[in-house]
């Protein structure tokens, strides 16, 4: 194994890209201007109303419909990466695929019932 192979490796490309991405970000945040805090963007907002903060109410809805589509999202990105394979060839992929379409129906049940 050279040197060439090591340096090309995607270990250490990743390595180097996370570094060039800090140093990116460090210099983005030594170079942006500072904001000024003023009691206007500090205050609470809701709906153009006046509320103080502990009157504002969140609604959990919201988080149910982000775990729906976080379940979905995943166990379709796990199916599309295994279409390309064939799945009796590959019992790891037909394993992934399963387990993942199973923790798709518990989680599915799970937020079902929270309702």
């Amino acid at each position: 194994m050279g040197v060439e192979n090591i340096i090309w490796s995607p270990i250490t490309l990743f390595i180097i890209s996370v570094i060039a991405a800090a140093i990116i970000y460090g210099i983005g945040g030594a170079v942006s201007p500072k904001p000024k805090p003023n009691p206007e963007k500090l205050s609470p907002y809701a709906c153009g109303e006046d509320l103080p903060p502990e009157k504002a109410r969140l609604s959990i809805n919201l988080y149910n419909y982000a775990a729906l589509f976080l379940i979905f999202d995943v166990v379709a990105m796990a199916i599309i990466l295994s279409m390309g394979l064939p799945a009796l060839t590959q019992p790891l992929i037909l394993t992934l695929s399963l387990s993942y379409i199973t923790v798709m129906f518990i989680a599915l049940l799970i937020l079902a019932r929270r309702k």
